[in-house]
């Protein structure tokens, strides 16, 4: 029985040519992560202590030593970079940096603890340098070490979620682990707006007429974009204050953390739309924090 995500990533390929990489990318990643080895242990971390933190403004994960099995994620993104040299084309670079930077984490060359921390942390500009020193692809090096995190930040949100329920969190960044949303759905009969974390997955309501990254709640300073003829299923949400958008897809169903990803790269014409009017995909420092 085919894969039905690897089946999307197959007909996105196909649809749009200009999505071929990115979509062969997601579907040599997708399978080995199933498969994986979490490398996670529990959080010891009581519902208290987790509520206290959420109502302070801190995303639960944050300023807190990660209970993670280094040499488990070393693995996981061994496997990773190998599943790109092989799935990929032969004429491509990306098999030969892949190739390159699964040998730096075998051969010990890459802190592989301190790229999982700076990952985890989002502070892009340690990873950059560390690449660079070895020269090899920073953003292919970025991109192997978010995904080899994504089991083990997936296992503590379910662990969370489990012990607190529904999280209370008006905020753009991820209540659990502290990334940007990546997209927004709108959710059951009710079309409740819900903020996705494409890193962990999680799933928190959010104000309906509410800037994620300035918090700006003037309608008058909000507004939206639409593809030409679909004004139902995709639109991009802006702000005239901070320029920013999002993008807003409806699922009457929650997407599982792994077609997060996947719907973020079929919806990539909804990047072209923001750009192309000035808008922009904001990181976490240009998030208000109240």
């Amino acid at each position: 029985m085919s894969d039905p995500i690897v089946s999307r990533l197959s007909e996105l390929g196909k649809g749009a040519p200009e999505l071929c990489d990115a979509a062969a990318i997601y579907g040599a990643l997708i399978p080995v992560l199933r498969e994986a080895e979490l490398g996670a242990l529990p959080l010891s971390m009581t519902p208290d202590e987790v509520r206290l933190k959420i109502s302070h403004g801190r995303p639960v994960l944050a300023d807190i030593e990660l209970a993670l099995d280094t040499q488990a994620v070393s693995g996981l993104l061994v496997k990773l970079a190998l599943s790109l040299e092989k799935s990929a084309r032969k004429s491509d670079r990306l098999p030969v940096e892949a190739g390159r930077i699964r040998l730096a984490v075998e051969g010990g060359l890459l802190d592989v603890a301190a790229l999982l921390a700076h990952t985890a942390a989002g502070e892009r500009g340690p990873i950059d340098s560390m690449a660079h020193d070895l020269k090899l692809d920073p953003a292919l090096v970025l991109l192997l070490a978010r995904n080899s995190l994504k089991p083990a930040l997936r296992a503590w949100h379910r662990q969370l979620t489990a012990m607190t329920g529904e999280i209370s969190w008006d905020r753009g960044d991820c209540p659990i682990c502290g990334a940007v949303a990546t997209l927004a759905e709108f959710q059951g009969n009710n079309q409740a707006r819900r903020l996705r974390c494409g890193q962990c997955g999680a799933d928190w309501q959010f104000s309906r007429m509410k800037c994620i990254y300035c918090g700006n709640d003037d309608h008058r300073t909000l507004g939206f974009l639409y593809p030409e003829g679909r004004h139902n299923s995709v639109r991009v949400e802006v702000c005239e204050v901070c320029h920013g958008y999002l993008k807003v897809i409806t699922a009457f169903s929650p997407n599982s953390p792994e077609m997060l990803p996947v719907e973020d790269l079929a919806t990539l014409h909804l990047d072209y739309i923001a750009l192309e009017h000035g808008y922009s995909r904001h990181n976490n420092s240009q998030i208000c924090r109240k």
